[in-house]
């Protein structure tokens, strides 16, 4: 576990990278080609730690491609397979710190300078009226755009949040899932109530009419509105199970009166 300060790439840098690896790439460069890990721009916070060393860096590509292999991206499961093993390989071998986790700059900077192959597996470019362009969201997020959708950023944070819950989804979770579960922060900060709301979606959403996507934003609309004046840091995990528990039967019974409302 690393623990050391990460580089950060400014909003100019960032913007100006990502569009000559966007040049690089509609050109027919391979998107290994884009990994320069050394006389890159980045600058670390200079104070809270130790600055990660171009050795340190190396190694840290190399760890997390080496997890990352054999991943077939070519179907939904392998996708989505390779954002869990990605978010958690993040996580045990960097380690980001909360002030870089936080940060805009480091997650732009482990994007187009140390994994840019790894972005362009799961959000690669298209050609739009004549010019190569890559998703910037999913590429450096808010520093581009008004979305915070950065895809390593994404991969680290669902992993931090729900870990080993998001292996026993099958199918695994999607976007929509993820954003239900992760979207609203008074929810998404509590733990214990995230982690057993995915659980409770895995198990009893394939029964839900409409399937599991429509009852985990179903469910997590009710947990918003049941939790917000409840006090969870001090519940008990049974506590907290309950509430879910008693969400998701009120989905279930919603869904029933309104189908015998329309059968009436």
């Amino acid at each position: 576990m690393s623990s050391l300060l990460i580089p950060r790439l400014s909003t100019s840098e960032a913007s100006e990278m990502l569009t000559d690896h966007a040049r690089a790439l509609g050109g027919g460069t391979l998107p290994e080609e884009l990994v320069k890990l050394e006389d890159v721009p980045g600058t670390p916070n200079p104070t809270g730690g130790a600055a990660a060393s171009p050795t340190d860096v190396q190694r840290w590509r190399r760890e997390v491609v080496e997890r990352l292999d054999g991943i077939d991206t070519h179907s939904r499961e392998g996708r989505d397979a390779l954002g869990v093993a990605l978010g958690q390989a993040i996580e045990e071998v960097i380690h980001p710190i909360p002030a870089d986790a936080a940060h805009d700059g480091t997650w732009s900077y482990l994007s187009l300078v140390v994994f840019p192959d790894i972005v362009n597996r799961r959000w690669p470019g298209e050609t739009r009226n004549g010019r190569f362009i890559l998703p910037g969201e999913r590429w450096i997020g808010h520093q581009t755009t008004t979305r915070d959708r950065n895809y390593l950023k994404l991969s680290w944070r669902r992993w931090v949040i729900l870990g080993e819950v998001m292996r026993e989804a099958r199918p695994r979770l999607g976007e929509d899932e993820f954003g239900a579960l992760l979207e609203r922060t008074a929810v998404a900060r509590n733990r214990r109530l995230v982690t057993t709301a995915a659980r409770t979606i895995i198990l009893r959403g394939p029964e839900y009419p409409g399937g599991r996507m429509e009852f985990s934003r179903q469910l997590m609309k009710r947990i918003a509105e049941r939790t917000g004046p409840l006090l969870l840091d001090i519940r008990s995990d049974e506590e907290i199970l309950s509430v879910v528990d008693a969400e998701a039967d009120a989905c279930f019974r919603s869904v029933q009166y309104r189908g015998a409302r329309r059968a009436v």
